[in-house]
């Protein structure tokens, strides 16, 4: 199962100048337990824009030209070939998402309610292929689940 995770804003800015321009522990904390134990992909610019490296988690880096141990270049080839009984999680940047998009099961979208305009963006979800399953109300965020129809 292919699961994207992000968090974005109300103008639907996920990043500026490399890293998150909000801060919300209740939703990075929601972050952690989803994808403990679990495989997570992500950019490179997303990799080097982690203020840590995240533990308990198998990453796998898209990158044409680093070769790290869990590099992948061909995102399009890898994600064809993923063992359905396998849970990876797909972490960005926006690109990542926009490729990652036609091969998702599932989408788990945080909402920050703030108005920052950043320069990388969640993209739009296809309403005709995505159903929105539930809505969980956060103190500071809520989560929008969406399934493949």
């Amino acid at each position: 199962m292919i699961i994207l995770i992000a968090a974005m804003n109300n103008k639907r800015t996920i990043g500026l100048d490399g890293s998150m321009p909000w801060h919300n522990p209740e939703d990075l904390k929601h972050f952690r337990k989803t994808t403990l134990n679990n495989k997570l992909i992500m950019g490179r610019k997303t990799y080097e824009g982690l203020p840590k490296k995240l533990d308990k988690r198998d990453i796998y880096v898209v990158s044409r030209n680093l070769d790290l141990p869990n590099t992948i270049h061909n995102l399009q080839e890898y994600l064809e070939n993923v063992d359905a009984s396998d849970s990876i999680y797909v972490a960005g940047g926006g690109e990542i998402y926009r490729e990652s998009m036609k091969y998702a099961d599932k989408i788990l979208l945080s909402i920050i309610d703030d108005d920052t305009l950043g320069d990388t963006f969640f993209p739009e979800i296809d309403e005709s292929k995505f159903k929105l399953v539930s809505t969980d109300i956060f103190d500071t965020f809520r989560l929008n689940t969406y399934e493949r129809m």
